[in-house]
């Protein structure tokens, strides 16, 4: 007798479909580009990433109304300027998403370190856009912003590459099942219609998103635009377990508020 638990053979081709060729389609986003300390960049930056000429970093918050993989749901991102050989990117610290379905759709295929939380982008009267991202009763990202103009065509195309993490946990508790691995994810946006303008971004204390720990020392743009984007990815490289350890847990709450540290561990 056939389930829903095992995909006939073309099920499982239009699941790979989605996988090898996710799209975000009507997207609305507000984001903020700040400068930050260069010291603080590149300690965030795992090996074999290097600090871009600037220390900047990227915050932005999304509506996604349709999706040909999740549906739709609202997501934010911490994305830190990075190099990788040679060339131009961005590291993505963090990435709350509004469903279960996108936080697992992302984690599982890039290793991007999504996290539940309650994410709302509101536009309201005179030009004035809020989003906040509250995750365990704490808002962690408020973005104020004004915009004096109203939209305009853009019908611009970007690309950018983005860098995540992809690693398993030993099942012993201790280092990793296999070598990390560096994901390299194109995004390809299409953007319909932006507006820029100013505002004012907040980080607040959490033990689980210390985002607070970047420190925001100008901001250089703040920008509202409309579009779609589109992702593939490759392994870009293989990361040696060791050196890549100290950040392995920068993607998950901080378990020490419940753990208890056991007596002792054989190794």
């Amino acid at each position: 007798m056939n389930t829903r638990f095992v995909k006939s053979p073309d099920e499982v081709w239009r699941l790979q479909q989605a996988y090898a060729a996710p799209a975000f389609l009507d997207m609305r986003t507000l984001a903020v580009t700040f400068e930050s300390d260069p010291g603080v960049i590149a300690g965030l930056l795992p090996p074999p990433l290097l600090p871009a000429a600037d220390p900047r970093v990227t915050v932005s918050i999304s509506e996604i109304a349709r999706s040909n993989c999740v549906g739709p749901f609202n997501a934010a991102a911490v994305n830190v300027a990075c190099r990788f050989e040679g060339r131009e990117g961005v590291y993505c610290l963090s990435m709350p998403m509004s469903t279960d379905t996108a936080v697992i759709f992302g984690r599982e295929l890039y290793a991007e370190p999504k996290k539940l939380a309650e994410i709302e982008l509101d536009q309201r009267p005179g030009g004035r856009v809020r989003g906040r991202v509250t995750r365990r009763g704490i808002t962690v990202i408020e973005i104020r912003a004004q915009f004096e103009d109203g939209f305009r065509e853009a019908n611009a195309e970007r690309e950018s590459g983005n860098y995540y993490f992809k690693f398993l946990p030993s099942a012993d508790g201790l280092g990793f099942a296999h070598a990390p691995e560096l994901i390299e994810v194109t995004h390809r946006s299409t953007i319909r219609r932006s507006v820029r303008g100013t505002g004012t971004l907040t980080f607040r204390e959490s033990c689980h998103d210390p985002l607070i720990d970047i420190p925001v020392l100008s901001i250089t743009g703040v920008t509202l635009s409309e579009g779609d984007l589109y992702t593939t990815a490759r392994v870009a490289a293989t990361v040696d377990p060791a050196a890549f350890m100290p950040y392995a847990f920068a993607k998950i709450d901080d378990l020490t508020v419940w753990a208890e540290t056991p007596a002792s561990v054989t190794v």
